[in-house]
């Protein structure tokens, strides 16, 4: 079966209800990572008392508007961030279908599939670290490490890049943050300039998109983080999350903290260093910059050279 056979609307919904399904299970893995839990482990259950969720409550986007945002045991509020993700997720695999199934040169539907369906665990990865690194100001291993590890085994299912551009692709990503911005950085001033999970972060980065994609995500998400920051100052906001052990919000009670401890947290703010510098979740503005070049990379490329390149 060839790309041309299945109709495009099939697809295209098929696609959309797929990653949606799946952005449920990347909530579960945005609330229990940073916080060292298993996705398995417990089911899903009701943040106020405790219940389990049925599964025919878990189905995502529908369950959360059907219950208007309040879970049916007890009434407790449920974060909007569900229902975010979990369509933000369908549009993403969307996306991939758009531009390796349906917007490619006819060629094997299987083939399609799969660089697709690997491209949108890759996009998976960029969606669950930008959610934790806003919430917590850090980047998951358990994204960036095994995500690495599949973008450099499965190049011979993917079109783009070959093999010796993606290792290229994950050392650049790796070591040109880590020497200069951590071990360096901490040697010359004594702290760091950057964290590592930045590093794996590109490192996971280079291994789906190669040395170009990791170039263009550092810079694009470095300019795109500055007028964010710039823009946030003048309006007198800022980028950084409340302290996420405030107060439970998602699917999860919090194993650690009592009611009276999230309560003396909130509000607290996790933006400065301390020597009082301050920092911002640099994640997002990566993950950002590695949608534009997967989605959008040779044009934004080709306009910048028809503007700025003499020719």
């Amino acid at each position: 079966m060839t790309t041309a056979e299945l109709p495009v609307a099939l697809v295209r919904v098929l696609a959309f209800v797929f990653g949606s399904l799946w952005g449920s299970f990347f909530n579960v893995c945005i609330y229990r990572w940073p916080r060292e839990m298993s996705v398995v482990n417990p089911p899903s259950h009701c943040p106020g008392c405790g219940a389990p969720v049925p599964a025919y409550l878990n189905l995502p986007i529908v369950g959360y508007v059907l219950l208007r945002g309040r879970a049916a045991c007890c009434g407790t509020r449920l974060s909007p961030r569900y229902a975010f993700v979990e369509v933000l997720a369908g549009l993403l695999c969307l996306a991939c279908f758009e531009r390796f199934y349906v917007g490619g040169d006819v060629r094997d539907a299987l083939a399609a599939s799969a660089e697709s369906l690997l491209y949108f665990t890759f996009v998976g990865g960029l969606l669950v670290a930008t959610f934790v690194d806003l919430e917590w100001m850090e980047i998951p291993d358990e994204v960036s490490l095994p995500g690495a590890a599949l973008g450099l085994i499965s190049v011979g299912l993917r079109t783009t890049p070959g093999a010796e551009d993606a290792a290229l692709g994950a050392g650049l990503g790796f070591l040109g943050v880590q020497l200069p911005f951590v071990w360096g950085y901490e040697a010359v001033l004594g702290r760091r300039g950057m964290g590592e999970g930045d590093s794996k972060f590109l490192m996971f980065i280079g291994a789906f998109l190669g040395w170009k994609g990791v170039l263009f995500t550092l810079v694009a998400g470095a300019m795109q983080g500055l007028v964010a920051t710039f823009v946030t100052t003048l309006l007198g906001r800022s980028l950084m999350p409340v302290r996420p052990d405030a107060a439970p919000e998602t699917d999860e009670p919090s194993p650690v903290k009592t009611a009276s401890e999230h309560a003396a947290v909130a509000d607290e703010p996790v933006d400065e260093f301390d020597d009082g510098r301050v920092r911002i979740p640099f994640g997002p503005f990566l993950a950002l910059g590695a949608l534009e070049f997967l989605f959008f990379g040779d044009r934004i490329v080709e306009a910048y050279a028809r503007t700025f390149v003499p020719a």
